[in-house]
C-alpha cells in the first residue's frame, strides 16, 4: 500500500472555490519567485568599490573593481605622449583614470592638447565634438556608438601641474548605470 500524504504535489495545485490558491500552492509560488529573484541577482554585476592613488599618487579615485594599469604610447593634436590608464572592469563597463605628464610640454601648448584629449572622446564614440569644449574639471556626457551599439561615457579632463587627467566611464547603456559612472568620475579627488 501506498502512504498517503496530507500535502498536494507541487505539480498539482488544488483550487479553493472562487477560484483562490490553497496556502501551500502560494507558498510554493512564493518560494519559487524568490529562487527566481536569486538567481537573477546573481547574474547582474557586483560592484566592489575601492579607493586607490592613481596619477603618479597625484590623485585618488574610488573603483568598482580590481584594477589593470597599461602604459602606451599616445598621440595628441600631433604630439606623442607616453600615457598610463588605471583601469577596472564591471560586466562591458570600463571605470578608467589614464594621465600623461606634460613636463617637457610647453605651457602654451597643453590646453590644446586637454582640448584634443577631449575631442578623442566624441570621436570615439562617433559624436559630433561640441564647438567650445567645457572648463577643466568639468562633466563630459557622450552618447554615441561602438560596434554599432549605443554607448554612454562620463568623463571630466583636468591640467594639473604637469599633468594631464582624464577619469572616464563608459560603456553599452543598458550595461553601464549612471549613478556608478557618475560616483566614479566624481570620486578622483587631487591631493594637495
Amino acid at each position: 500500500m501506498i502512504p498517503r500524504f496530507a500535502f498536494p504535489s507541487p505539480c498539482f495545485v488544488r483550487r479553493r472555490p472562487g477560484g483562490a490558491r490553497a496556502p501551500l500552492a502560494t507558498l510554493l509560488g512564493r518560494l519559487g519567485a524568490a529562487v527566481l529573484a536569486g538567481a537573477l541577482a546573481a547574474c547582474s554585476p557586483t560592484y566592489d568599490w575601492r579607493e586607490l592613488d592613481v596619477a603618479d599618487g597625484a590623485a585618488r579615485a574610488a573603483f568598482p573593481a580590481r584594477v589593470r594599469t597599461e602604459s602606451r604610447t599616445v598621440t595628441l593634436d600631433g604630439t606623442p605622449l607616453a600615457y598610463t590608464l588605471d583601469a577596472a572592469r564591471v560586466d562591458q563597463a570600463v571605470f578608467a583614470v589614464g594621465h600623461a605628464s606634460l613636463a617637457d610640454v610647453p605651457d602654451a601648448r597643453r590646453q590644446a592638447l586637454a582640448q584634443a584629449l577631449m575631442r578623442s572622446l566624441y570621436q570615439n564614440l562617433k559624436a559630433t565634438p561640441p564647438a567650445d569644449f567645457p572648463a577643466p574639471g568639468s562633466d563630459i556626457a557622450v552618447r554615441g556608438e561602438a560596434g554599432g551599439k549605443p554607448v554612454l561615457l562620463l568623463a571630466r579632463v583636468w591640467l594639473r601641474g604637469d599633468l594631464l587627467i582624464e577619469a572616464v566611464a563608459t560603456g553599452p547603456e543598458d550595461k553601464l548605470p549612471r549613478a556608478e559612472a557618475e560616483t566614479f568620475v566624481h570620486s578622483l579627488q587631487f591631493r594637495q
